[in-house]
């Protein structure tokens, strides 16, 4: 019989539910705008609410375990939001047990970048690659990497949390040079001209190149993947990125292995389909540990 696990992927602008298959693939994706939502009760009900939902589509003893992806800085150990500087109300927000008790299943909470980053290593057709890392431009800018298709959160649990870092010359933030909130007037159809619009692009350009070389040079993956909305609809975007990391790491002399960096294949799928795996091996994981059956 086919398992299934329950994929959740929220973010500060939109929360999506849906069913995913041990193939990777998603089904009866449910999808609600989160910029309303002002507690963690709101991201509970809406939760599930969709989860239900999605259960009475499918037969319910499937579905095996639940995965989230969520915005903020996850405790992975304990499904616990431990902060959010741009949505305070998240902090402390135990979203592992506040799910598990309302739906009854097991439940695996991690970073959204993470679970990106795990879908695309899993189920993006990158081969060999035992070392996947993961750059997210979106509303926020995050790193992630995953080994042997499981995910490194290194020794605090904070792998990857580079939003909030400050660059030189003027001590702005990688958000703040690089996440879609701060580009969102310089992009699109509807951007803005001149040279307000061009030293934006350029501030965002030498951020995504500083930030992916460093990866680069300090993670030694086999490959880099690049997602989140800036990169994925922003074609100017990706080629001046790319134009600059070759330019900066084409000549370099360190012994540094230039990086192979690749626009991530499952796009916009990447955070659904990583949280339905770790709702999978919460399932698989819930059953090992039961006793077994009387006889």
């Amino acid at each position: 019989m086919s398992e299934y696990a329950v994929a959740v992927d929220f973010g500060k602008t939109r929360l999506r539910v849906a069913l995913m298959d041990g193939q990777g693939r998603t089904h009866h994706v449910r999808e609600v705008d989160s910029r309303d939502f002002t507690s963690t009760g709101d991201i509970t009900e809406a939760i599930v609410e969709g989860a239900y939902d999605l259960l009475r589509s499918a037969r319910q003893e499937r579905v095996t375990g639940i995965g989230v992806g969520s915005t903020g800085a996850v405790d992975p150990a304990t499904g616990t939001v431990s902060s959010s500087g741009s949505l305070p109300y998240l902090r402390g927000y135990d979203m592992a047990a506040q799910l598990s008790g309302r739906l009854g299943l097991p439940v695996t909470v991690v970073n959204d970048v993470s679970a990106q980053a795990l879908g695309e290593a899993v189920y993006g057709g990158h081969g060999e690659a035992d070392r996947v890392a993961f750059v997210n431009f979106g509303t926020g800018v995050g790193v992630a990497l995953v080994r042997g298709r499981r995910l490194d959160f290194g020794a605090h649990g904070s792998l990857g949390l580079v939003s909030a870092l400050p660059l030189p010359p003027d001590g702005r933030t990688l958000n703040e040079r690089a996440g879609g909130k701060a580009l969102a007037p310089f992009v699109g159809e509807n951007g803005a001209d001149g040279p307000e619009c061009d030293a934006a692009r350029a501030g965002a350009v030498e951020a995504a190149a500083l930030v992916i070389g460093f990866v680069a040079g300090l993670c030694d993956p086999h490959t880099i993947a690049v997602g989140g909305g800036v990169w994925l609809r922003n074609p100017w975007f990706r080629d001046r990125v790319r134009a600059r990391l070759h330019e900066v790491l084409g000549g370099q002399t360190t012994g540094l292995a230039v990086p192979h960096v690749v626009t991530a294949r499952l796009g916009d799928r990447a955070g659904l389909a990583g949280a339905g795996h770790l709702g999978l091996s919460a399932g698989r994981t819930a059953a090992e540990s039961r006793p077994p059956a009387a006889m």
